[in-house]
């Protein structure tokens, strides 16, 4: 059997207002950039000169509804600073090939960041989302357009992201 690695992923968006109950819940899924994609590279093979690679440890969300591209670097229009991420697990799954009798083993990694009722207020509805290995300068692994999200004080969101390896 030939095996390919198909990182992918998928965002899910939700609202919660302070009451405890979930007003908006959206899926979507991303795009892993260039950038992620070397990450992952580097972070499995090291590098020979620099910096060594981080892992991803930030969700960064934005109002920009242009269409994800693998040079992007950073989320378009960025609305304050990105969260740490505050809940990671793994889950091995099979999955099966187009062939009936075969299964990739593959890895899922779950990770959530979330903003609270004072975080990424604004008047323009949200529209992207990305990870990244550090608060500031660091590198963009993924992104997201998902529909307008408004984010008010009103509302805590949460962001989680599947990645399947």
């Amino acid at each position: 059997m030939l095996e390919s690695m198909d990182m992918r992923g998928r965002c899910t968006v939700q609202l919660t207002d302070l009451d405890g109950h979930v007003v908006h819940r959206r899926e979507q899924d991303n795009r892993i950039v260039k950038s992620g994609r070397r990450l992952v590279a580097e972070l499995f093979g090291g590098v020979s000169s620099g910096t060594p690679p981080t892992q991803v440890s930030h969700v960064a969300v934005g109002t920009d509804g242009t269409a994800p591209s693998d040079d992007d670097g950073g989320l378009q229009a960025q609305r304050g600073e990105p969260n740490p991420i505050t809940e990671v697990s793994y889950t091995d799954f099979d999955e099966p090939t187009r062939s009936s009798t075969d299964v990739v083993k593959r890895t899922r990694v779950s990770v959530t960041a979330v903003f609270d009722f004072d975080e990424a207020n604004g008047s323009a509805p949200l529209r992207e989302a990305g990870l990244l290995t550090a608060a500031t300068g660091g590198v963009l692994y993924n992104r997201v357009v998902f529909e307008p999200v408004t984010k008010t004080n009103a509302f805590k969101l949460t962001v989680l992201w599947d990645i399947v390896f």
